[in-house]
């Protein structure tokens, strides 16, 4: 066993010891310093008690003047109430809402100022013609540019629904079955022309440029019906007439015989 010296605060080990006045003596090897210990009281906690008298607590013979020591109630602590139970909930926005109308102003059939009336082109302020296509400004009739009436009411009511991608598939297929394709890529240069930040306008475009190349190599596969119905005819007409000349020929060679 080993105590703390308190003359030079080492751990010294207790090899001999004497009471003095009730107390333990220990002097120190190394210092010769003298500690002293006294007897360590074990304090009891009291217990609290309560006596309850006769007339709140009867006894269990009914003896008069009897008590009876109670433990001290324990000081009641109310639960902590429980937490609320709370959902975070998400904030969904449609993505119609977010979709903002398209801005058609002016005439959707005419160029904007500063384009070619006829490709659609950039015009240069000092040209009185248009570098791209050759037309001469001042020879334009509007009128000779115009799409049809059923394309025009079909263009008005595609602008109506400009978002809806079916719906300008829809128009580019009819316009190409009736052979009006290039007035509807017209069309669409002159919305970019107002609008050149128009995604569905770009696409249109795009469009009718990829249909009219997959439609040319169809139509040059082989020669059309008109020209090969010539070429029948014609071929035709020609044998017919060697026919009657061999036919002659033959006739004057049978004469000459007889």
């Amino acid at each position: 066993m080993k105590y703390q010296c308190e003359g030079c605060e080492r751990l010294v080990p207790v090899e001999s010891f004497r009471i003095e006045d009730g107390q333990l003596a220990v002097t120190c090897r190394v210092c010769g310093a003298k500690t002293l210990a006294g007897p360590s009281a074990s304090p009891v906690a009291p217990m609290a008690a309560q006596e309850v008298s006769r007339e709140d607590a009867p006894g269990p013979r009914g003896g008069d003047g009897a008590a009876v020591a109670l433990p001290a109630p324990e000081a009641f602590v109310p639960p902590a109430p429980a937490r609320a139970s709370v959902t975070a909930l998400r904030v969904v926005r449609s993505e119609a809402a977010s979709v903002v109308a398209p801005d058609f102003d002016g005439d959707p059939f005419q160029a904007p100022p500063g384009h070619c009336p006829k490709c659609v082109a950039p015009m240069r302020d000092d040209a009185g013609a248009c570098a791209q296509c050759g037309l001469v400004y001042a020879n334009f009739i509007p009128d000779e540019h115009q799409p049809s009436g059923l394309l025009a009411t079909e263009w008005h009511a595609l602008m109506g629904t400009w978002h809806d991608w079916d719906a300008h598939d829809r128009l580019l297929s009819q316009a190409m079955v009736r052979g009006e394709l290039a007035m509807v890529g017209r069309l669409y240069r002159l919305r970019l022309a107002r609008a050149p930040n128009d995604a569905q306008a770009l696409r249109g475009r795009e469009e009718v440029v990829r249909r009219v190349t997959s439609a040319a190599p169809l139509a040059s596969d082989g020669p059309s019906p008109v020209l090969a119905r010539k070429v029948k005819n014609t071929v035709m007409g020609a044998v017919l007439v060697v026919s009657l000349v061999l036919v002659l020929v033959l006739f004057q060679m049978l004469r000459g015989s007889f």
